[in-house]
């Protein structure tokens, strides 16, 4: 079969440059995960600091593998499309739309949904470093999660219409927050080295009134460790099944590194975008790292937070309080490029026929270089899903996550918003690996040109395999920690056995509802737009009359081959599956 070079071109003029590409990679992964995870993972291997540098290391060894996988992926196309382009690309029919109904009707949508909300749980949090209290919050007002609703808006109203318009809006913003969460990273690497250099010298009280409990270098794996019988969740059983769990949690703080394969045409040198995504990736992995063995043994107990109790003890919780307001600042970097690329991706799904829209909107993206019709669906898109599940997340879900101190309901429902994040992350990691194994298909059979990479083979196959690992733990992980949970929750009717109980049946059902909107979409997609092009022909050929479809009237016969073109190219797509 003969190769086929996916790429198109833009007459627009180019206003990213490859340094600001490598920016933008950063800028739309670095957040608060780094920061949060550090604990998570150390508490899920055991506290032994080496045992979690090692999960650290092989994570971050994942991700780079499928950077450089990526390379050779994202050299077959040059448009808006990223991970939904590399699917359709390489994939077969049914994973490419699986991936086009995850990111455009759940990826998307649930963006907005959470991601504003960490910016101002992270601001609250520097607030508190300034006056001096733990936490500040809404107290106990019922408007609480309401108030965080409108904050969200705003902020998300703000993203579409700078960044999700303008690609050179794109760039000023994130030059400003990529530097404001570069600051954070490296103070709070050099507070874990003066903490960590003065915890060693076994100087005792040199942070007054802060117990630092178990220095976690030294804590040694005891058979209790190895296997945690009272564990209501299969993968906390043992330290060696944690693994898989530190592991969705660390690729969560990458995600999102793969939105600059998705403004290439914005970019003054298309060609370079692969080339971002590797130093990107790499840069990343490296502060990651320093970031880990920094909190891991300079923080109190490895908390992100320990770091606030001990500048607290030393009069200098302000210092606290400014990090965590840049790093609220750099979560907003996030939503900046992310934004970039919904509103193109959007319009280019339109432009190969893979959306339905109105046909005005259909006729203006044809005839112009700026995506409003894109930032206008990003906005319906998302707003019910804010509503929605800001509600279900803060009265119909257990918190557990968080301080009750944020304002009331906010613990159940940042709590939420974790779930939706880690799953969103997972399922992306997974889509992503689809399109690496077409690619390693690609080198056998030739249907896309490439620019083949020297170490695209071994690294594609080892990303793979951690990906898809991963993924299939965290599937099954649920599922048997429904019976755990359950037989605890029967035992002991506890509040913590309940909640434990609700979560992972939450969880469960999330995960079936994703897996369902994936792959159920393509189905009822063709079936309608046979269904249309039934009428289409029939009303185009004259053998209908106005009075039978009113609104398909053979006067607007322009109005009807547009959206006979529109029907004709989706159905063109089933045609063309390999």
């Amino acid at each position: 079969m003969a190769e086929e070079q996916l790429v198109v071109t833009s007459s627009l003029k180019k206003k990213i440059g490859f340094f600001s590409a490598i920016l933008i990679v950063m800028g739309s992964a670095i957040g608060v995960g780094v920061f949060l995870r550090s604990k998570n993972v150390l508490q899920n291997s055991a506290n032994n600091v080496v045992w979690a540098l090692i999960v650290w290391l092989i994570a971050g060894f994942a991700v780079i593998t499928m950077g450089i996988a990526l390379v050779e992926v994202a050299s077959g196309r040059n448009d808006n499309l990223g991970v939904i382009g590399w699917t359709k690309a390489f994939s077969t029919l049914s994973l490419y739309k699986g991936t086009k109904f995850f990111m455009t009707y759940l990826y998307l949508p649930f963006t907005y949904f959470f991601m504003p909300y960490y910016v101002i749980v992270q601001f609250q949090d520097g607030i508190a470093g300034f006056v001096g209290y733990s936490k500040v919050g809404f107290g106990g007002s019922t408007s609480a999660p309401w108030i965080y609703f409108a904050i969200g808006l705003a902020l998300t109203l703000w993203m579409i219409f700078s960044a999700g318009i303008s690609g050179r809006a794109t760039n000023i913003q994130n030059w400003i927050v990529t530097v404001a969460k570069l600051i954070p990273i490296f103070v709070v690497i050099i507070l874990g080295i003066i903490f960590a250099v003065y915890k060693g010298t076994g100087k005792e009280g040199f942070v007054a009134g802060v117990d630092d409990g178990v220095t976690p270098l030294w804590h040694k794996i005891t058979s209790a460790d190895l296997f945690n019988k009272s564990s209501s969740s299969f993968l906390g059983l043992t330290p060696f099944l944690t693994v898989f769990s530190s592991l969705g949690g660390i690729f969560f703080a990458f995600d999102g590194f793969y939105v600059t394969a998705g403004i290439q045409s914005e970019m003054k040198h298309p060609e370079k975008t692969p080339a971002a995504i590797v130093i990107g990736l790499a840069s990343m992995t490296v502060l990651y790292m320093l970031i880990a063995v920094t909190m891991t043994l300079g923080g109190n107990n490895g908390s992100f937070y320990g770091f606030g109790d001990e500048l607290n003890a030393v009069k200098a919780g302000w210092v606290f309080g400014v990090i965590n307001i840049l790093i609220s600042i750099g979560i907003i970097g996030i939503l900046n490029g992310f934004t970039a690329w919904a509103t193109r991706w959007v319009e280019d799904l339109v432009r190969e026929g893979e959306m339905f829209v109105p046909v005005r909107a259909y006729r203006y993206i044809k005839h112009s270089q700026v995506p409003w019709v894109g930032a206008t669906f990003v906005l319906l898109i998302s707003l019910p899903f804010m509503v929605i599940f800001t509600a279900i997340g803060a009265y119909a879900y257990f918190g557990g996550g968080y301080s009750t101190d944020y304002g009331y309901q906010i613990d159940n429902l940042l709590t939420f918003a974790d779930l939706m994040a880690n799953w969103m992350a997972v399922f992306a990691f997974a889509f992503i690996a689809t399109s690496i194994i077409g690619m390693l298909q690609n080198r056998k059979k030739h249907f896309i040109a490439v620019v083949e990479g020297k170490h695209s083979k071994w690294t594609g196959y080892v990303s793979v395999i951690f990906i898809l690992s991963v993924m299939f733990f965290l599937a099954i992980d649920p599922f048997i920690s429904i019976g755990l949970s359950a037989a605890q929750y029967v035992a002991d009717k506890t509040q913590d056995n309940r909640n434990g109980l609700v979560g992972n049946i939450a969880t469960s059902v999330l995960f079936i509802i994703y897996a369902a909107v994936s792959f159920l979409g393509a189905p009822v997609e063709r079936q309608i737009a046979k269904s249309n092009k039934i009428k289409f022909d029939r009303v185009l050929s004259g053998n209908i009359c106005a009075h039978e479809v009113p609104e398909w009237c053979p006067c607007k016969l322009e109005e009807l081959k547009e959206k006979a073109e529109l029907n004709d190219m989706v159905l063109k797509t089933f045609a063309e599956a390999r």
